[in-house]
Order: structure tokens, then sequence, then C-alpha cells
């Protein structure tokens, strides 16, 4: 009975596992089929994406077979039309060249006009300010001059008369129309001390221009003290007041014409090819004074003025120190 009992639970497992292999093998079959399907399909994309492929590369090829054609289209045409100037205006390149400087010119016409513009002054403006600032500027030389009242109330009314005429006409002298004489008697070297002769002694009038040096002096020492901190620190404490003083003492010197805004011939292209010595000459005496890095610092400065001039519009003095309003000209914007 037991024997029985054991063949009959051996032949129920026998059983469950030949039908487990029999839906095993079903799904192989199943999933083969799938994965020879899915290589059916994926053979044929390739298919397309390789005769697509050589589609495009033929259309590629056409395209750039037109655009060389085309390119030698465009030559020959370009060639056909020079043949064509030159045949109708042998001088064409000439007067293509004339046209162009004369483009240039009038667009530096209009820049130099608009830059004169913007410093221009009606008289009673550069009046009230000359009225104002020049108190500031020379009131406290002109205590020590040793004039009495009445003179340095002479004295102050022209320093006013002088710098209310320098305002209304800086304009015109960055626009070219005042005379080289003109532009001597008010931006010269020596204008204050012209203007003023026939109200000082010689040796008070030397005082005054000298001391009128120094106020010009100072404004430009503000001026590129604030650029030079502005590019790096390599030129600061010592180093900056030596690169300082030595740039200084170049552009206020006789060579230089003590740093007027026109040269001895009435002209701010002299001037200002003059101040572009000066930078060379400061800087060749620097070179052996300050390191490398010093230098590269002081060559950039250079750079960046050598692109124009300052023209100071308005200085004043306030809380014991002197301010500023001037305005930086192009050099391409300066009057021949």
């Amino acid at each position: 009975m037991k024997n029985s009992l054991l063949i009959i639970a051996l032949l129920a497992v026998f059983s469950s596992i030949s039908y487990a292999f029999l839906e095993l093998r079903d799904e192989n079959a199943r999933l083969e089929a799938d994965v020879s399907d899915y290589q059916r399909q994926l053979r044929e994309q390739t298919g397309i994406a390789d005769e697509r492929r050589r589609e495009l590369s033929q259309r590629a090829g056409e395209l750039q077979q037109q655009l060389a054609e085309a390119r030698n289209q465009l030559v020959s045409l370009g060639d056909e039309l020079a043949e064509t100037r030159e045949m109708i205006n042998p001088d064409y390149e000439r007067l293509l060249r004339r046209a162009r400087e004369e483009a240039a010119r009038e667009q530096q016409a209009a820049q130099t006009t608009g830059a004169a513009r913007a410093m221009s002054v009606d008289p009673e403006t550069a009046r009230a300010v000359a009225a104002a600032r020049v108190p500031e500027l020379y009131g406290e030389f002109m205590s020590e001059l040793g004039l009495d009242p009445d003179e340095q109330e002479q004295v102050m009314s022209a320093l006013v008369d002088f710098e209310s005429m320098r305002s209304q006409l800086r304009a015109d002298l960055l626009a070219g129309n005042l005379t080289p004489q003109q532009a001597l008697d008010l931006f010269g070297a020596d204008a204050l001390s012209r203007n003023l002769a026939n109200l000082l002694g010689g040796d008070q009038l030397a005082e005054l221009q000298q001391y009128n040096n120094f106020l010009n002096r100072d404004s430009a020492r503000l001026i590129y003290g604030e650029t030079l901190s502005r590019m790096g620190a390599a030129l600061s404490g010592d180093a900056q007041q030596l690169a300082l003083q030595t740039l200084l003492d170049q552009l206020y010197s006789e060579a230089n014409n003590y740093g007027a805004l026109v040269g001895p011939d009435g002209s701010m292209r002299t001037a200002y090819n003059n101040q572009l010595e000066a930078y060379d000459r400061a800087r060749q005496q620097l070179q052996g004074e300050l390191n490398p890095e010093q230098m590269n610092q002081l060559d950039r400065f250079l750079d960046s003025r050598r692109n124009g001039v300052d023209v100071v519009l308005e200085a004043s003095v306030e809380d014991g120190g002197l301010r500023l309003r001037n305005e930086r000209v192009a050099a391409e914007n300066l009057p021949n």
C-alpha cells in the first residue's frame, strides 16, 4: 500500500516537472521569435538609414559642386566688373580713394564739432563761473603779492576777464576757428602774462605766471594720479610719486612749452606731438628706477594717455584741495 502511494506521488511530481518544462520551452520559442523579429526590423531600419545617408551624401556633393561653380562665377563677375570700371574710368581707384579720404575728413570734422559743442559756454555763464572761481584760486596768492587793495581788485578783475574769455573761446580753439595768434593769446604758455602785462611789474608778473603754472601742474597731478591708481597696484606709494614727479617735470618743462594747450605756433596738434615726446623722455628716465612690473603699468598708463589730451574746463578749491571738471579730447579730434 505504501509503495503504491509513493509511486503515485512520484508520478505527480514528474508530471509537474514535465508540464513546467513544456511551458519553458514554449516561452523560449516565443522569445526567439521576438528576437528574430527585432533583428529583422533592425536590419530593415539600418538599410533605410544607409540609403538615406547615401542620398544625403550625394546631395551634399551636388551642393558643393554648385557652390564652387557659384564662387567661380562670382570671381569672374568681379573681374569683369573691375575691367568694366577701368574701361569706363581709368582713374576709378584714385577717385574711390579720394572719396574715402573725403568721407574720413567729414567724419572727423563732425566729431570735432561735437566735442567743441560740448565745451561751448555762453558769455554770461562763463563770466559767472570765472567770478566765483578766480577768488578761490588766486585770492590767497594775491594777498602775498604785495599789492594794495585797489591793485588787487584790478588784477582780480583782469583774471576774471581772462578766464571768462578762455571759457568762451575754448570751443572755438578745439574747432580750429582761432588764428594762431588768438590761440597763443589765450592758451599759450605765457598767455596770462600777455593779458596782465599792463597791471603788474616784471617780478610780480613772473610770480603770477609761475603760480598759474603750479595750478596747471597740480591739476595734471590730480588727473594722472587718479588714472594711475585705477590701473593697478604696482605703481603705488613712493614708486607712484616718483613716476608722477618725473612725468610732470617733463610735461611742464620748457621743452614741452610748460604744458600749454597750444604749441609755440598756436597749434593744439603741435602741443600734442610735444606731449608725446615728453612721455618718451619721462619713460626713459624711469626705466632704471622702476622694476619690470612697475614699468608694465607705466607703459599701459602712457599708452592710455597717447590717445588724446585733457582739457580742464573748471577748477575750484574745496576743503583745501583742488577739484576739477575736465574733458578728454581724442587725438583725432584735435585741429591741425
